[in-house]
């Protein structure tokens, strides 16, 4: 039976073969789960968030219109119990970094809120939506994968059943779309005048972990010990700080991938520059050059920074960019950066430890989940047979 396909066993589980649908649990199990811990910080709940999915899927099959699309299908139940999860726990306030590149750190408030600010944030998040929502299909899924539930390129390309180069190619006329689309209702983001305007070098001075709402920033110091603080994502800040503390990751991460691609097209990255801040966003440039020519090109500050630790090239932000972000805006009151860890050599060996013990226990408790959904099925086939039970017993005779 192993060797069936999705709708085949689809179907013999619509039939009443409960085997059929313990081997789908199994083909997809993992998934599930990488997706609940991708997006729920507790490892007990996104364990208890995969098997509700999983149960939901068991309780909606005959819902399900084509069979052939359970691999999609499930991952969709999947999002929709994490996201309704979140919601409930008031969600991550910083998920537009994800798509925008960068987050300015004086932007998030804590007890005192501006509510101007509050208006103008929600109106770009609204126009980057539904500029998400207006591209084709095959752009739409490709972005909401890779920048709002942050999967990688590979996993993008596996749910989507296409290959790596065409979720790049996806990407890159998702990106072009957004930004031309947000432009048009807020102006150019990056204007060639500030291309042209005084850059300051600085470097990486930490990456910083807040303990109790598990956000993530990193610090840029000048030569003059002024600082940019710019939020950024958890993949990317572990990333980083793996990259400045020397760590070798236990797989190679996107940044890694990224500068192998460089090497292998005989091209060098040159400099990452912070460019502009448009609307408390964050833009970045690579600058790159093979042979005698050299490109930039459009970046996330998050990935670009992650990708100079590696080539070990300088950064530079824009002095305007700098006088800024330098202080905090009167009115507004964030978590000092003081509250925040950071994260050194011992905390990302720690991370990685952490994460492959919780591999090991995930691919350890399939019995357990598999049991547990046995138990739930028997419990609903007795309660249907005892509401038959029921309505046959109230029927009146005839």
């Amino acid at each position: 039976m192993k060797e069936k396909t999705d709708a085949e066993l689809v179907l013999l589980t619509r039939a009443g073969n409960r085997e059929a649908f313990g081997y789908l649990v199994e083909r997809y199990l993992q998934m599930v789960r990488r997706i609940a811990v991708r997006l729920i910080a507790g490892e007990e709940i996104a364990r208890e968030l995969a098997q509700e999915a999983i149960l939901q899927a068991y309780l909606s099959l005959d819902h399900l219109r084509d069979p052939v699309s359970f691999k999609s299908w499930l991952y969709g139940i999947t999002l929709n119990v994490c996201k309704s999860y979140l919601r409930d726990q008031k969600g991550d306030v910083l998920s537009l970094e994800s798509v925008m590149g960068g987050m300015r750190y004086n932007s998030v408030l804590d007890d005192a809120i501006d509510p101007q600010s509050v208006v103008e944030e929600r109106e770009l998040r609204h126009a980057v939506f539904q500029a998400v929502q207006n591209l084709p299909p095959g752009d739409r899924a490709a972005a909401q994968l890779f920048y709002y539930e942050q999967l990688t390129l590979r996993e993008v390309a596996t749910i989507l059943e296409v290959s790596v180069a065409s979720v790049k190619g996806r990407l890159h006329r998702a990106r072009k779309h957004i930004r031309e689309q947000v432009s048009l209702q807020y102006g150019a983001v990056l204007p060639v005048k500030q291309r042209k305007r005084r850059m300051r070098k600085v470097t990486i001075d930490t990456v910083r972990e807040h303990p109790e709402t598990k956000q993530y920033v990193v610090v840029l110091k000048d030569e003059n010990n002024e600082q940019l603080v710019i939020w950024i994502g958890r993949a990317e800040a572990w990333a980083i700080a793996g990259g400045l503390n020397e760590v070798e990751p236990p797989r190679p991460m996107s940044a890694q991938l990224m500068l192998d691609l460089l090497q292998a097209t005989k091209s060098e990255l040159i400099e990452v520059r912070i460019e502009a801040l448009k609307e408390e966003i964050f833009y970045a440039v690579l600058k790159i050059r093979r042979g005698k020519e050299t490109q930039e090109i459009d970046a996330r500050p998050s990935d670009a920074l992650a990708l100079a630790v590696l080539a070990k090239c300088p950064i530079y932000v824009n002095e305007k960019v700098m006088e800024q972000c330098t202080g905090f805006p009167e009115g507004k009151l964030v978590r000092p950066i003081s509250t925040f860890t950071v994260i050194d050599r011992e905390a990302v060996l720690k991370h990685q430890e952490e994460s492959k013990t919780a591999f090991l226990k995930m691919a350890t408790a399939l019995p357990e989940i598999e049991a547990q959904l046995h138990k739930q099925e028997q419990e609903q086939a007795r309660q249907a047979l005892t509401e038959d039970w029921k309505k046959a017993r109230n029927a009146p005779e005839s």
